[in-house]
């Protein structure tokens, strides 16, 4: 990433001194890029207002493993529940946006991977990965997420549903 903003500094400080036409292409070609599902799907999920006051840090798509990946995180919660209902949630606020690019995902999982402050046994402060699960775009398609409004709906269809849930050994429900 430091390579590509050094690069486009370059050529821009270039291009500002009247250098060749050609440079000026290079830098104007930058501009031009077309957005990929995880512009896509980052841009369209920051302007969802999260309940669940979970932030998405990251998407990312695989191909070789042909998954979109998309990073929670939650920085400040009450207790363990608290942080695993928030988790939750933040799946059934995000997958109807994630729904809409049947064109883009059809065929591909949907990973959901979750991470939070922790308390180390030092006393310090870690991110740290708490939880984890995947459930494939055509399954999702064929669920109707209205119908879960509890968190323990919510939770019983992660476990009914989704490939695997994974959560942190300080996480888990007792």
């Amino acid at each position: 990433m430091a390579i590509v903003i050094l690069l486009l500094t370059t050529v821009t400080l270039i291009d500002m001194d009247d250098a060749s036409e050609s440079i000026r292409g290079v830098a104007g070609s930058t501009q031009n890029k077309i957005p990929t599902i995880e512009d896509t799907l980052m841009s369209e999920l920051a302007e969802v207002s999260l309940e669940s006051e979970v932030r998405i840090v990251g998407i990312s798509y695989y191909e070789d493993i042909d998954a979109v990946v998309i990073g929670l995180e939650k920085k400040t919660y009450s207790d363990n529940e608290h942080l695993r209902n928030a988790m939750i949630n933040s799946i059934f606020e995000i997958i109807p946006v994630v729904l809409d690019h049947q064109e883009e995902l059809n065929g591909t999982n949907i990973v959901f991977t979750g991470s939070s402050i922790s308390l180390t046994a030092r006393g310090s402060r870690t991110m740290m990965k708490i939880f984890h699960t995947e459930i494939n775009y055509d399954l999702a398609t064929h669920i109707d997420w209205n119908n879960f409004t509890t968190n323990e709906e919510k939770e019983q269809l992660l476990l009914d549903e989704f490939e695997y849930v994974w959560w942190h050994a300080r996480i888990k429900r007792d």
